[in-house]
């Protein structure tokens, strides 16, 4: 048996017993009771409690009384934050990152915008579970390619089979350097002139969509579906995520959205702090994952420990993240806990995990924070969220208690039975 077979024999010998199933009755009350809350905005209540009925925050406040019917949690001792929201994900994309069979994260060609990671999406994946185990209720799955990715999805991790039906689109990928250079003639001037040949091509193509029909036009750049994803991206209806490391891709990025009027966000940015005045000036979004903050190569010579901190000074939306990896957003609160340890505020912390990225992802109105007539999305945590010797205590997704189980929770405590 192969060292991959043996380890897929072991997680299914570890897998629970039930399957997950779609709810067939409405979520009972629920009151989280005398925690610390935060709130995700930046500040908090002591011995606080959160009301939820019907899957939305009914009350959140001090000396607050628990509804008839309700279950009760004591979250005394306790922190009760909004669910965190993972950016840059492929988790329910990727299994095994070495096994190209369970890899649904990216499609040949160098610029794919029609292409949607959610229709790869498996709600059952077992890292879902794992993921939810650590605090995180939503994902922004993230695909990734060479010039345009394609579309990121915010998707609920819950593991209900329908929850890629809920989903919502919420921006358009892409890159500037690494595979976007290979793909574009091995430069970086190459790149933004195929960007700006494809943007181009997008505005002809709608001016001339009958002509096109008739095939009575001049050959464009993609096919009808690409070019017709990208119409929100023109129209600056949709941010357009771009990779993008080095001072000079930061600067040429931002002239390029200033030149095409598009609604960039910043991801990777190891060297964005030099460019943090201009950043937010144009309240532009910069997602930073913090362990990686160090000079690993030519893009990021200028890279530095304390960027999410230098960034927050500056006032640029900080969004943080544990990477694109299949496993990655297992460790999004230390990420953020790190970001702490390097001089950013405990709650701007929280913010960039929270309240950040469902703002700058357009989902705020249901996301992010713990307030009254938002899903509730909630996590209690047995103390500090971003100490690594805290758990998830209990995780509400939409209202509902989830399950804590999971196949690696199952193999530790097989292991620990036999011993």
């Amino acid at each position: 048996m192969t060292p991959l077979a043996l380890a897929l024999a072991l997680l299914l010998e570890a897998a629970p017993a039930a399957a997950v199933a779609a709810p067939s009755t409405p979520a009972p009350p629920l009151a989280i009771m005398g925690a610390r809350v935060e709130l995700g905005d930046g500040t908090g209540l002591a011995n606080a409690s959160v009301i939820v009925v019907d899957g939305k925050i009914a009350e959140v406040g001090v000396g607050l009384s628990p509804p008839r019917g309700a279950q009760v949690i004591d979250g005394r001792g306790k922190v009760l934050t909004p669910g965190l929201i993972a950016t840059g994900s492929q988790v329910g994309l990727v299994e095994v990152g070495l096994e190209r069979g369970t890899v649904d994260a990216s499609l040949e060609g160098a610029a794919v915008p029609a292409f949607r990671a959610i229709d790869g999406f498996n709600p059952r994946s077992w890292r879902v579970a794992i993921d939810r185990g650590q605090g995180v209720t939503s994902s922004v799955l993230t695909p990734w390619g060479a010039l345009i990715h394609g579309q990121g999805f915010v998707v609920e991790l819950s593991g209900e089979p329908d929850s890629p039906a809920h989903a919502k689109r919420v921006a358009m990928f892409g890159a500037l350097a690494g595979g976007a250079r290979d793909a574009a003639g091995g430069s970086r001037g190459g790149v933004l002139l195929r960007l700006r040949e494809i943007l181009d091509d997008v505005r002809f193509y709608r001016a001339n969509k009958s002509a096109y029909d008739r095939a009575q036009t001049r050959p464009l750049a993609l096919s009808r579906l690409h070019l017709e994803a990208m119409f929100d991206v023109v129209d600056g209806k949709l941010p357009f995520v771009i990779d993008a490391n080095r001072e000079s891709d930061l600067r040429a990025l931002l002239a390029l959205a200033d030149e095409q009027r598009l609604r960039v966000v910043v991801n990777g940015g190891a060297e964005a702090w030099l460019v943090a005045k201009e950043l937010a000036a144009r309240k532009v979004p910069v997602i930073l994952q913090p362990t990686t903050m160090e000079p690993w190569g030519f893009d990021a010579l200028h890279a530095r420990d304390d960027a999410a901190a230098l960034l927050d000074e500056a006032g640029v939306p900080l969004i943080l993240s544990s990477g694109g990896t299949d496993n990655g957003t297992t460790r999004l609160r230390q990420e953020a806990g790190v970001a702490v340890a390097y001089g950013l505020p405990w709650r701007k912390a929280l913010t960039a995990i929270t309240l950040a990225p469902s703002r700058a992802f357009g989902v705020d109105g249901e996301l992010g924070t713990i307030a009254k007539g938002k899903r509730a999305d909630l996590v209690l945590w047995s103390g500090d969220p971003f100490e690594v010797s805290s758990a998830a205590d209990v995780v509400i997704i939409g209202g509902r208690r989830q399950d804590m189980g999971s196949r690696q929770r199952a193999l530790a405590e097989r292991y620990r039975a036999a011993h």
